[in-house]
């Protein structure tokens, strides 16, 4: 199976790190990107890190996921996924996922897990942590979600989005997005994709399969969430986070977010969080004036590009952070 140049990226990023922590006692500096794609590593935040908790887990996590009382984190550099439960110190489960495992979700009494390389959706029983089905994908998934009584998965290099059954676990449906799409989120009666490599965010009908294009909005959009009755993406390398229509799909709202903003996800009260890659940095937006509340800087990394992600999820009124370089989930009050 073809390995795509950014998994490569990957995963030389995460051996770097490893190697480089193996010989120092200092934290793992990120190794040089390159400068047509990537942030220098001199980038620095501009705000004092705050002292943020968080949780040693396997080496070079990316996606986080909660559910089933417990925050989920995908570690492509141990492709493993480790349960920590609300409240805990430390994982009270991990869980080996061959094939560069990405991006995660809970539903349905399971995990679902995207493992890039074996182009699989990996189900695990979010109670035994054992895993009870692999479900062909087609050559590189990434993003999943829940909604509409399904699982959600970009396949990346095949250029199709996949309906899952979560009960037969049978692929329904398979709809043609083109290749080089990467998250998916639902809401508003839709299921929305971000486009990466069209720089575009897709509209899928979920009656019909139908797509809708936003055409080009900005350089990078990755990150997807719902609220405040707009649709939006982090645009990571033109350091936006834009709100769109959701039924015209015209850019309404633009904020600035310096720092490489990449993951998105969204607190019970409806505040827009954004994390940008540099530091990382945990952003609180009102998505109704759109305008940023609050930045809070969790450490002093360079951001990591397209080389690998990093995640936010919500729990229990904490956010949850991965830090692909430092090997931990940070947790800090989600407001």
């Amino acid at each position: 199976m073809r390995t795509s140049p950014r998994v490569r990226s990957l995963a030389l990023a995460t051996a770097s790190l490893l190697a480089l922590s193996a010989c120092s006692d200092e934290p793992a500096a990120s190794p040089s990107p390159a400068a047509t794609s990537t942030p220098s590593e001199s980038s620095e935040p501009t705000v004092e890190p705050v002292d943020a908790e968080y949780v040693d887990v396997a080496a070079g996590p990316v996606g986080v996921a909660a559910g089933e009382g417990s925050v989920w984190v995908v570690s492509t550099g141990d492709e493993a996924v480790s349960r920590i439960p609300v409240g805990a110190r430390r994982p009270d489960l991990e869980v080996a996922v061959p094939g560069v495992p990405l991006r995660v979700a809970v539903a349905d009494g399971a995990v679902w897990v995207t493992a890039f390389e074996q182009g699989q959706l990996v189900r695990i029983d979010a109670t035994t942590g054992k895993v009870t089905d692999r479900i062909v994908t087609g050559a590189g998934p990434e993003g999943v979600t829940a909604g509409f009584g399904s699982i959600w998965v970009v396949a990346q290099d095949a250029g199709k989005l996949l309906r899952v059954d979560p009960a037969s676990r049978r692929v329904t449906e398979w709809i043609d997005i083109g290749v080089g799409a990467r998250l998916v989120a639902t809401g508003a009666g839709a299921v929305w994709v971000s486009h990466f490599a069209d720089n575009a965010v897709l509209r899928i009908d979920p009656r019909s399969g139908a797509v809708t294009s936003s055409g080009e909005i900005c350089n990078g959009p990755q990150g997807l969430a719902v609220v405040g009755d707009l649709v939006w993406t982090a645009c990571t390398f033109s350091d936006q986070v834009l709100g769109l229509d959701p039924q015209t799909l015209e850019v309404t709202t633009d904020i600035a977010v310096e720092g490489y903003p990449d993951p998105l996800s969204v607190t019970p009260e409806g505040t827009l969080l954004a994390v940008a890659e540099e530091g990382p940095a945990l952003v609180a937006i009102d998505p109704v004036d759109g305008v940023v509340l609050e930045e809070r800087v969790l450490a002093e990394l360079a951001a990591l590009g397209d080389r690998a992600n990093l995640d936010v999820a919500v729990i229990d009124g904490e956010a949850w952070v991965t830090s692909h370089t430092t090997d931990r989930v940070y947790h800090l009050p989600a407001h």
